[in-house]
C-alpha cells in the first residue's frame, strides 16, 4: 500500500526539524511527499519509521548510525530528499554556501562538529539497539 500523503508531509516536517531545527516549509513538505511516492526506498531500517518519530527519537543520531551499518538505507534517503529538496530553495543559501572566509572560526566550528558526530555516533548505536532497529 503506497503511504500517505499527509503521513509523508508529517514526516517531511519532522526531518526539517531534525536539520533544521524548524518547520519546513509547505512547498518542501508537498515536494517531498511527492518525491516519496514516486521513487521507491530501501526496505532497511526494518521499523516503523513514524513509530521512532512518534517516541521522539533523536533522528539524527540514528541516521549516522544506520549509514555507518548500512550505506543504503530508508532514513538516510528520506533524509537526501530533504536536503536536496531545501538546498535548490534561495532562503537556505547561507546553510549551503559559506561565502565569507573564515579561518579560525571554520576550524573551531570543525572540532565541534567532529566531537558533536561521535557524540551522535554513540548514541544512534544506543538507540538502534534499544529500540530494536535493525
Amino acid at each position: 500500500m503506497p503511504p500517505d500523503p499527509r503521513d509523508l508531509r508529517a514526516e517531511a516536517n519532522h526531518l526539517h526539524r531534525a536539520l533544521f531545527g524548524g518547520d519546513a516549509p509547505e512547498e518542501v513538505r508537498e515536494q517531498y511527499a511527492s518525491a516519496l511516492q514516486a521513487a521507491p526506498l530501501a526496505e532497511v531500517p526494518r521499523c516503523d519509521l513514524s513509530r521512532l518519530i512518534a517516541r521522539g527519537l533523536d533522528l539524527e543520531a540514528l541516521e549516522l548510525a544506520l549509514r555507518r551499518r548500512t550505506r543504503v538505507n530508508a532514513l538516510s534517503q528520506r533524509f537526501q530528499v530533504l536536503c536536496y529538496l531545501a538546498e535548490a530553495r534561495p532562503e537556505y543559501y547561507s546553510r549551503f554556501v559559506n561565502e565569507s572566509p573564515r579561518f579560525l572560526v571554520g576550524w573551531l566550528a570543525l572540532g565541534l562538529h567532529a566531537v558533536r558526530s561521535v557524540y551522535k555516533l554513540i548514541k544512534g548505536r544506543c538507540l538502534l539497539r534499544i529500540h530494536d532497529v535493525r
